[in-house]
């Protein structure tokens, strides 16, 4: 990937750009009651897009990363999440969903999520370490969510009672996000920095996001198995979303991203 080498600093344009298009696209989604796919484009899509072209030679890695990550787990975890009525997208622009249950929206704003990550984490924390090759541990990485995917469709047509499972945001935050982020910093607290800063800005961003998305009916928690609620501006975000997607979301996605792509520097 040497030929997509570009030594491309973060400059203040880029740190008022990060701050502004989440602005931008929350004043339009507002204004034009825009759906799912177009915010998802707006807050995530435009960022990611800039960011690519600001800096090409950590985009591979990014979108390798980004598709083993997000496409099994989008798969499990939405399917599991709407049979608990954990959340639900009332409204889909494609007129079928992905095993009669998972809206195709999803998968996009998964995928953009994910990547938007990484590639700000690489952009602005990650940056002058010239190596842009993914890191050995992740065939071990492909191997395991490979197998939770097999495991998950062995479930679906053998016995599918037993995705019914109750309460799944906290046990899949607990399992999936809270553990292992535990985990990897107690090995390499050195992240703690990091993830902290970087932790900050997409606290504000995706709570941006949920609020605009509640507002203009986006999606909903209609179910009941959550530990509890809280109001921001009339609106009810349930505990679980709040600490695992809002507070904790990116460090413990990008604890995956270090442990299993990259060097762990």
């Amino acid at each position: 990937m040497g030929f997509l080498k570009i030594e491309t600093k973060p400059q203040k344009i880029d740190i008022v750009l990060m701050i502004l298009l989440p602005v931008v696209a929350a004043t339009l989604t507002l204004i034009f009651k825009t759906n799912f796919l177009i915010s998802t484009l707006l807050f995530f899509g435009l960022p990611s897009l800039y960011l690519s072209l600001r800096k090409l030679e950590i985009v591979p890695r990014s979108l390798i990363f980004t598709a083993l990550f997000s496409i099994p787990l989008a798969i499990i975890i939405d399917y599991l999440a709407v049979m608990d009525k954990s959340w639900s997208v009332p409204t889909s622009l494609f007129s079928s969903r992905f095993l009669g249950v998972i809206p195709i929206e999803d998968f996009i704003w998964g995928f953009l999520y994910v990547f938007f990550i990484v590639m700000f984490y690489e952009y602005f924390l990650d940056f002058g370490k010239g190596e842009d090759r993914l890191a050995k541990n992740i065939k071990y990485f492909t191997v395991i969510l490979l197998s939770l995917l097999i495991l998950f469709f062995l479930f679906l047509f053998i016995s599918p009672q037993l995705l019914h499972i109750e309460y799944f945001y906290l046990k899949a935050g607990i399992i999936l996000a809270l553990l292992p982020l535990v985990t990897f910093l107690s090995f390499f607290p050195k992240f703690w920095t990091k993830y902290l800063k970087i932790g900050i800005y997409f606290l504000g961003l995706s709570l941006l996001f949920e609020l605009v998305g509640l507002q203009t009916n986006q999606w909903t928690f209609p179910g009941h198995n959550f530990i509890s609620f809280i109001e921001i501006f009339g609106l009810r975000i349930p505990v679980e979303e709040f600490l695992f997607w809002i507070v904790l979301g990116v460090p413990w996605i990008l604890s995956y991203y270090e442990f299993f792509a990259d060097d762990k520097r």
